[in-house]
């Protein structure tokens, strides 16, 4: 046992970036053991045939520069499929679980270094990106077996770490809109937070725009392509940042990515900074993921400050009217804000009305409360208030809820009718 940790990875397709967190203390992006190099692992795993040792990151870069049949790259696209290294076939599922494993172990390094004493990570959370849409089943085999048990890992987008980030930063720096331009890979990814200041919580919405039109090549073919290039890039960008920011009180911009740390955009940075901060660093959404994990593991108050709609955000508040010492009040269930992947609740009734359970549903765009009835069917006779039922709630995804109803019985005097009845229901916001 050591010092309680929580990780917040940045996983892309060019690289692994790792920044912890103790309890009660700010994220800090790791440096490699050793190193004033921040941590941030190129995603590259080679070994030599006949050789049982692997490498990872930028040294599996340099040692394998000649000898690309024995070194993957860049592979998060390519999971389900296969690749052969050192004259071995793997998938490449495994080798992402060898190169987390790899990660973490060296993660857990650096903070005992940084800590001066051991460390126990308690969770971590997953930026990806690309997310893995529709690859959940794949993504819980290879997540199995890390230094860090499976139930202490989440994945998150990108959207979600760029919230959890921001939403902790000063108040002075927050508003109406704050963007976000991401020039990790060669197409720039925007993404624009809104906040409305006059809710209570605040509600929070982040749109991404794939289609910027913003593309720096990491490579080009010779100084004067480059050069002309970047000319009109910057042009291009001072265009998108007067678009991006018409009709919006824009308060604030960062800058991700190495190709922010050039000085190619001197005209579109002047356009940039009108009447706002503009920041620029590497290491926003491995902050954001440790912001979020430990928000997971150590509540504190901006889930109350703050209701973020995202994607994988619940948009609906979930209950049931219920009567109790003859008041009829209501009993919460799943709250909006909530990752439909922690939104699950479980309670025990006695109904006087044994053939149905009514959810009340309510969007919180529109405010307009709805019901849905879990019709259980006819049952047998009993006096009033002698059917008792467990109902479990839970969701499949960010729209679809799906209910469980169990006859408990009645002590000695009834036996139960029914084993478990489901339901499944699709939420209108």
């Amino acid at each position: 046992m050591g010092k309680k940790v929580v990780l917040g990875v940045e996983l892309n397709r060019l690289f692994m970036q790792v920044s912890y967190a103790p309890e009660g203390g700010t994220p800090a992006t790791l440096h490699l053991p050793s190193s004033e190099q921040l941590f941030t692992m190129h995603l590259a795993i080679g070994r030599e045939r006949g050789n049982s040792r692997w490498y990872y990151g930028q040294e599996a870069e340099k040692v394998f520069a000649t000898r690309q049949d024995d070194l993957a790259r860049n592979f998060l696209d390519k999971l389900g499929e296969k690749t052969r290294i050192g004259g071995e076939v793997y998938t490449y599922e495994e080798l992402l679980h060898m190169f987390l494993g790899h990660g973490i172990r060296m993660a857990m390094h650096s903070i005992e270094e940084v800590e001066k004493e051991a460390a126990e990570i308690v969770a971590m959370t997953i930026s990806a990106e690309p997310y893995p849409e529709g690859q959940m089943s794949l993504w819980d085999e290879l997540l199995s077996g890390l230094p860090i048990p499976r139930g202490q890992i989440r994945l998150q987008r990108h959207e979600d770490s760029l919230f959890s980030y921001l939403s902790h930063q000063p108040e002075k720096l927050l508003g109406y809109v704050t963007g976000v331009f991401d020039l990790t890979d060669e197409r720039m990814v925007a993404y624009c937070m809104e906040m409305n200041p006059r809710t209570a919580p605040v509600v929070t919405s982040i749109e991404r725009d794939d289609d910027t039109g913003i593309v720096k090549k990491h490579h080009y073919d010779s100084i004067m392509e480059q050069d002309r290039a970047l000319e009109a890039l910057d042009t291009r960008l001072a265009e998108y940042v007067d678009e991006f920011t018409k009709g919006r009180i824009v308060t604030s911009l960062y800058l991700i990515g190495d190709a922010f740390t050039k000085d190619w955009y001197s005209v579109s940075r002047h356009h940039m900074c009108r009447n706002r901060k503009v920041f620029a660093g590497n290491n926003l959404f491995s902050k954001g993921a440790a912001f979020s994990a430990a928000e997971w593991i150590w509540p504190g108050t901006e889930k109350e400050d703050f209701l973020f709609l995202g994607k994988d955000m619940l948009r609906c508040n979930v209950g049931i009217q219920v009567t109790e010492d003859g008041e009829e009040g209501y009993l919460p269930l799943l709250d909006a804000g909530e990752h439909w992947n922690d939104a699950g609740a479980q309670t025990e009734l006695l109904l006087s009305r044994p053939d149905e359970i009514r959810l009340l549903i309510t969007p919180i765009f529109t405010g307009k409360t709805y019901e849905e009835t879990l019709v259980i069917g006819e049952q047998e006779e009993r006096p009033g208030r002698a059917f008792r039922y467990r109902l479990r709630v839970s969701m499949t995804d960010a729209a679809t809820l799906l209910a469980e109803i169990m006859d408990e019985g009645f002590g000695q005097f009834y036996q139960p009718r029914f084993a478990k009845k489901e339901y499944t229901i699709t939420l209108r916001e």
